[in-house]
């Protein structure tokens, strides 16, 4: 299998290493970070002793409406980039970089369980045997009106997209399983649909 990352811009690497930079945006080292960070494997990845940023990739969102009306993921928009910040060999944090429309990109340090769940849900994927000869772009999904983050292979040969939810998953989703994008768009919507509120009646 084959994960591609488009070229990340200019202005979005520049922005991590202003976050790798800044003392007070970063995380503090951990004991983990005595070592020497591994090699970033990737042209894009940012090291900042002690941390490295790797493993970019294109966030997107969409709104529970959309889901709930029964619209998929051509509806998903995109809003940013995301890079895994790695001390030494563990992920500790994400620095994500949001587009805001031809201005100065707005950069921020993230942590928590989506962020940490990352990792296992690329080792999931890369593991998938009915996969084994695609050729995907890897990219984060967010749902904010369900509190959910999905990892995105959008397939680029336009066989079947895959979503996988990263931890905690809303109820009825089970984290890191891998589905086809539309049964769970189809999970999702139907969620949401009983989340809405209900209408008055005239």
């Amino acid at each position: 299998m084959v994960l591609r990352v488009p070229e990340t811009p200019e202005h979005a690497r520049a922005a991590v290493r202003a976050v790798l930079d800044a003392p007070h945006r970063r995380p503090a080292p951990t004991q983990a970070g005595t070592d020497e960070p591994d090699a970033p494997g990737s042209p894009d990845a940012d090291t900042h002793a002690p941390f490295s940023a790797v493993c970019p990739h294109r966030m997107f969102e969409i709104d529970l409406s959309d889901l709930a009306e029964g619209r998929g993921l051509d509806t998903a928009r995109p809003v940013g980039w995301r890079w895994l910040v790695h001390d030494g060999a563990h992920t500790i944090g994400a620095v994500e970089v949001a587009d805001v429309g031809g201005g100065h990109p707005v950069a921020r340090f993230t942590e928590g369980p989506f962020t940490t769940c990352t990792d296992a849900a690329v080792a999931t994927v890369r593991t998938l045997p009915q996969i084994e000869r695609g050729y995907y772009e890897l990219r984060l999904l967010h749902i904010p009106g369900l509190y959910t983050v999905a990892l995105w292979l959008a397939d680029l040969v336009g066989w079947q997209d895959l979503l996988v939810p990263l931890a905690p998953a809303p109820p009825g989703v089970q984290p890191l399983r891998p589905y086809p994008a539309e049964e769970l768009a189809a999970l999702l919507g139907s969620r949401g649909r009983r989340l809405a509120p209900t209408a008055p009646q005239p």
